[in-house]
């Protein structure tokens, strides 16, 4: 920060009292701050994890579509996707994909003799919010004769049973088994 006070300190004592040059040390300290902000804008924009407006330029550059009705959050992960959605296709792969949309952890598991992959969430309960938007990415990856299977943690008896009536109203329904399974 380029404070009045801290700009004076740099000139000689005979210009410190000067009312002129106290006066363009505050207008120069006011526009090296918003100079300080707008670089530290542009470099945050040039990481997917901080970036805003510069959201729509990555897109671009991975010829994904913008959606701006999607969160930021949403948004991120689907560039993190099609970045890391390159390479020889491994359950490390498909894990580092759906990892990418901020879901917590995944198992990745390919069962054999099926050619078919079964994708486990661990921390998230109930369907993720983005689940679209990781099928899209799992399949843009993997061939068209492999199967991909999806599997949720719901919310059991145990967990249930110790929720207090308020914590039971405030729980979306979708944390839930669906269908009573």
């Amino acid at each position: 920060m380029f404070s009045e006070e801290k700009m004076l300190n740099h000139l000689p004592e005979v210009f410190r009292d000067s009312p002129d040059f106290k006066e363009m040390c505050r207008v120069e300290g006011k526009i090296w701050d918003r100079l300080e902000q707008h670089i530290a804008d542009v470099l945050n924009n040039a990481f997917i994890d901080r970036a805003t407006w510069g959201l729509a330029k990555m897109e671009d550059e991975f010829r994904i579509p913008v959606d701006l009705k999607k969160s930021l959050v949403q948004r991120r992960g689907v560039i993190k996707a099609k970045k890391r959605g390159w390479g020889k296709l491994s359950d490390t792969l498909i894990k580092s994909i759906v990892e990418s949309f901020q879901n917590g952890t995944v198992d990745v598991q390919p069962i054999k003799g099926q050619s078919k992959f079964l994708i486990t969430f661990k921390d998230v309960i109930g369907t993720p919010p983005s689940i679209e938007d990781i099928e899209e990415a799992v399949r843009k990856v993997i061939p068209s004769h492999r199967v991909i299977q999806y599997q949720y943690r719901y919310l059991i008896i145990e967990e249930v049973e110790a929720m207090t009536l308020s914590q039971l109203n405030a729980t979306p329904l979708n944390k839930f088994t669906p269908g009573g399974a």
